[in-house]
């Protein structure tokens, strides 16, 4: 049986401090009390007799983090990790982080401190050691839309590569050799996978990169603006485009049609999420399909019936074939 001492070793604090968690005295920061408390749950410590102990508290709780809350992508997520809630009678808790480190940690020591021990995080700012570190206190806490590699069984992601992969590989197999691609400013896990997956479809098709038909711009829709804009400035000497999300595609498309450029016949165009509803274009979109509603529900369950299922954890993305591509030779 966990000792106090087994406790504050686990926690990385004085015994001293864990007797005052299990009092909830006042002068402990909610860091340290999230600390000491994953401990406890981690070693299985009871308490006999302390009905101020509120440890146990939460249990018909599941947290969720999310980026940002003004999103459909997001939307889909939430509504994903509700459903499962909704099955296990759990009350669902969202917070959000904000792409930032800071506050994703503080959005789940939020959540730790009102007992909740079964998370969803969707984190884009957390460095992977702060991450890898969390799990292993905290074995209710799955990581959405992101692999660690330390932490695999704790994790529910996208092949984001096969995605950009897959778009490139369809303009390329349509005639396009002159191809661009917008990504975001932001540095996140999937810019670099999705970013991959361009590059390596180019490469086997025997296609040089040219860095001037990469736009990075600032996260949101104005960078899908600003990359049409940089493009029309440089003559748009490309034929075709992949765009890092829906909402960049979208906002491009808008000022292209704006100069007089048809979509696809003068520029064929491949976005990525497909969480925009398809009024949102004209024509509409060919793009890359993110299950993220389906990866939510598995995050979901993984929390609540343990990181040892069997359940999906690598979902694979799907082309969808609509409107805005056509051959280059049209």
């Amino acid at each position: 049986m966990a000792t106090i001492k087994d406790v504050a070793k686990a926690a990385g604090v004085s015994i001293a401090t864990v007797s005052r968690v299990i009092n909830q005295a006042n002068n402990v920061v909610p860091a340290t009390v999230s600390k000491v408390e994953a401990a406890m749950c981690e070693l299985g410590f009871e308490t006999k007799g302390n009905r101020r102990l509120t440890i146990n508290q939460g249990n018909d709780l599941l947290g969720l983090v999310i980026s940002r809350f003004n999103s459909p992508f997001y939307g889909l997520l939430t509504q994903g990790v509700e459903k499962i809630a909704r099955k296990h009678g759990r009350n669902l808790l969202v917070l959000s982080g904000e792409y930032d480190e800071v506050k994703e940690q503080e959005a789940v020591d939020v959540l730790l401190a009102k007992g909740c021990r079964n998370i969803v995080l969707h984190s884009k700012g957390m460095p992977d050691h702060a991450l890898i570190k969390l799990a292993k206190q905290l074995p209710g806490l799955i990581l959405v839309n992101r692999h660690v590699e330390e932490m695999t069984n704790q994790c529910v992601w996208l092949d984001n590569g096969e995605g950009t992969y897959l778009a490139t590989k369809h303009l390329i197999d349509q005639g396009h050799r002159a191809i661009a691609y917008i990504s975001c400013e932001m540095a996140l896990d999937d810019k670099a996978d999705r970013f991959d997956g361009y590059c390596r479809a180019l490469t086997e098709a025997g296609i040089d990169l040219n860095p001037d038909w990469v736009e990075e711009v600032p996260f949101g829709e104005q960078g899908g603006v600003t990359a049409a804009n940089n493009l029309l400035n440089k003559g748009l000497p490309v034929t075709a485009l992949v765009a890092f999300n829906d909402f960049f595609a979208a906002a491009a498309m808008q000022v292209f049609k704006e100069h007089g450029i048809s979509i696809p016949e003068r520029l064929s165009i491949v976005g990525f999420d497909d969480v925009l509803p398809e009024c949102y274009f004209s024509p509409k979109l060919t793009t890359i399909r993110n299950p993220i509603e389906s990866m939510g529900m598995n995050a979901a369950r993984l929390s609540i019936e343990g990181k040892d299922s069997a359940l999906v954890r690598g979902f694979q993305p799907l082309l969808i074939k609509r409107d805005s591509v056509s051959s280059a030779n049209n």
